[in-house]
């Protein structure tokens, strides 16, 4: 199987088995949703993560990209989508490797232990694989033999799924163990000065030489002082996107900011003559700095969204080769990704 292939089927069997257990809960679950939940999130995140992710499940299903998320999800079961309030991945990413070395998921919901595990089960005997299970520190982790590295676990009362070592290390914190993402000052103030009302942020630490260094002259040189990024992203009537560099100072941003601009003068009428979208991203895109922050805010209304969606989706269908059956060596890359999250989302576990 390729390693996107990998990829999808983990997060579709997280996610479904989530969202079948809050059917199993229904509406007794409703009443304790929310609040308790959130609070919890950071007290089990492990404390080196480097990259937080949030996403507002009811902003989202709100959205215009709420139809495509009940999509394949049984009927029975959509209501209960509505009872999740959020998720929040984090990861530990070192360097500019393609795959997180840490990997967690925490839902926010209330969700039935009971559901969760039958539905497990119902999942592996349809897919001829058969349920795993351990016990680490007093808190059961399941998974399956297909994925033994990949499971799902409660922590009183919080739904998680991730890599079965990152929730270990998630565990560790609620037994007293370790310590969370809560001692770690630097993600902590990041997230402090996200806008966590959107209905995706994100905040991401950039390792110490992670960008290489340019040369003297170098008109690059300046990236190399990008030591973290934040993002902030809402889409109702428009898609709205600021996205935060934080340099080493005022002077790098400063530099960064000028560069980006002039690169923006330089190139953007070529390329919006071969292209009118990427034209009207450019014209809609505004680049300041702040202090030694660098700001890149976009505002594009729905139609030219969903315009560039469908131009990416036919892009993707021309260049995509067929799906491999199990065991083949070749896959389906994955979709182009959006202008904004290009730059501030890393990829998804192996």
């Amino acid at each position: 199987m390729s390693l996107f292939a990998r990829r999808f089927s983990r997060f579709t069997l997280a996610i479904l088995m989530l969202t079948v257990a809050l059917a199993g809960c229904g509406k007794g679950c409703r009443k304790e949703a929310g609040e308790a939940a959130k609070k919890e999130t950071f007290t089990l995140i492990p404390a080196d993560s480097n990259v937080l992710i949030g996403v507002d499940w009811k902003k989202l299903q709100a959205s215009p990209l709420g139809p495509k998320m009940t999509e394949g999800v049984p009927a029975d079961v959509q209501p209960y989508l509505k009872d999740i309030d959020g998720l929040v991945l984090a990861m530990k990413i070192q360097g500019m490797e393609r795959d997180a070395k840490d990997f967690l998921g925490i839902v926010n919901g209330k969700l039935d232990p009971a559901a969760l595990q039958a539905q497990l089960t119902q999942h592996a005997e349809k897919t001829g694989t058969t349920v795993q299970e351990q016990t680490y520190e007093g808190v059961k982790i399941q998974s399956t033999a297909k994925e033994p590295d990949f499971g799902t676990a409660f922590v009183e009362g919080t739904a998680m799924f991730g890599k079965i070592e990152t929730l270990k290390k998630a565990i560790d914190p609620s037994k007293k163990k370790g310590d969370s993402i809560e001692k770690n000052a630097a993600i902590m103030d990041l997230v402090k000065g996200v806008d966590k009302g959107k209905m995706l942020w994100a905040v991401a630490a950039i390792p110490e030489g992670s960008i290489p260094a340019g040369g003297a002259g170098n008109p690059m040189a300046s990236l190399s002082s990008v030591k973290a990024v934040d993002l902030a992203l809402d889409y109702a009537k428009e898609l709205t996107v600021d996205l935060g560099i934080f340099a080493a100072s005022k002077e790098d941003a400063q530099q960064m900011m000028t560069m980006a601009n002039s690169y923006k003068t330089l190139f953007g009428a070529s390329l919006a003559s071969k292209s009118p979208e990427l034209g009207k991203i450019l014209s809609s895109l505004s680049i300041d700095a702040k202090e030694s922050k660098v700001v890149l805010a976009l505002k594009l209304d729905q139609a030219t969204v969903e315009e560039l969606a469908n131009k990416a989706k036919q892009s993707g269908a021309g260049l995509a080769p067929a799906v491999p059956v199990e065991g083949g060596d070749a896959g389906v890359p994955p979709p182009p990704p959006s202008p904004a999250a290009a730059e501030s989302v890393p990829s998804a576990p192996q």
